[in-house]
Formats: C-alpha cells, structure tokens, sequence
C-alpha cells in the first residue's frame, strides 16, 4: 500500500481563494455607459438633379444622458455635393440640406455618409444619392419637384411642405413663361395668380 500525502489546509484554502476570483466577498460594478449618441437619416436614398438640393431629416439618439450641439459633415461626397450643419443641444431632429452643384457627376452613389461630431464621439449616417440631369424651369413640372424630404429646389423654384392636404395647382410667372406647378412650388419673387 502506497501512501499519498494530504495537501495541507492552507494549500487548499490558496487554491480555492484563487479559483474564485481572489476573495474580497464582492463583485466589481461595472463602470457607467458613456454619453453618446446615434444618427438615422430619412430617407436614406435621394433622387436631386444636379444644380439642385434636398432635405434629409437627421434623427438622433441622445444616449445615457449626452448633451451638446452635434456637427454634420458629409463623409466621402462626390465632387460638387456639399451637406453640412448643426444640431442643437436638446435637439431630437435636424434637416440637413444636401446640396449637388451644376457639374455633378450623374450617377447613382450608394454609400455616402453623413457624419456627426460631439465632444469627442464620432457618429455616421449612411444613404444612398442619385443625382439626375439638371431640370430647366421650363421642364419643372410637380411630379420632378415633387421631394421625398419635403423640401427641394431646382433652379428658382423651392418645395417646402407647410401642410399635406389636396389643393389645386397654382401657376407661377417666370422669365420663361408661365409653368403649372403645385402649391408650395413657386418661383423666388414671383407674383402668383389666381
């Protein structure tokens, strides 16, 4: 018969305190989430013809009690396409104009982004952009003014959604005659008729 030695208490009690996470008899809290924020754009996919601009409202997500303005800039925008602002600190909502200038290339971009930037958290946004061809004041027509984002300009003509309900179209004077548009549609400084 072959004796094994036993190991000694302290031995034991060691290897036991160790396994178990080294004593103290409490947990360790973690530490509290960060202040920060997240971005949503709507819509996420634009049609502007080029020599124009639309509106994308930026949604944010004020997460674990973050506070302060936010900065947009648009990330990776091809050349002539601007869109930048700022959200206000509170601010749940923001729209942001997207701008395409006259020499836009035309073609679909799918993964542009908007970037927010606040006290050092960094944020992005992406949609997607098609830039068309340019629409004359002479080719406006509702349905090519017609803006998802409820608000466009082509050339001299501007949509704001004020309310949504049916009225009739209303024609605008312009240099270039008179064009059918719908309400909302007028051209800057223009006279409207009944």
């Amino acid at each position: 018969m072959l004796l094994q030695p036993r190991p000694s208490l302290a031995i034991v009690l060691l290897a036991t305190l160790f396994a178990c996470g080294g004593g103290g008899g409490g947990t360790t809290a973690a530490p509290p989430a960060m202040p920060s924020f997240a971005l949503a754009l709507s819509p996420a996919s634009l049609q502007v013809p080029a020599g124009s601009s639309a509106v994308v409202t930026v949604t944010v997500s004020r997460l674990n009690g973050f506070k302060g303005d936010i900065a947009l800039a648009g990330l990776g925008l091809p050349a002539g396409v601007t869109a930048s602002g700022l959200v206000p600190d509170g601010a749940l909502t923001h729209p942001l104009t997207v701008q395409v200038g006259t020499g836009a290339a035309q073609a679909t971009f799918p993964d542009l982004h908007i970037e927010g930037r606040a006290g050092g958290v960094v944020q992005v946004a992406a949609f997607t952009l098609l830039v068309r061809a340019p629409v004359s004041l002479a080719q406006g027509t509702a349905d090519a003014l017609q803006a998802p984002g409820g608000h466009q300009q082509v050339g001299s003509l501007e949509n704001l959604v004020v309310v949504q309900e049916p009225l009739r179209a209303l024609s605008a004077v312009s240099a270039a005659g008179s064009v059918q548009v719908r309400h909302g549609f007028l051209p800057t400084g223009s006279p409207q008729k009944p």
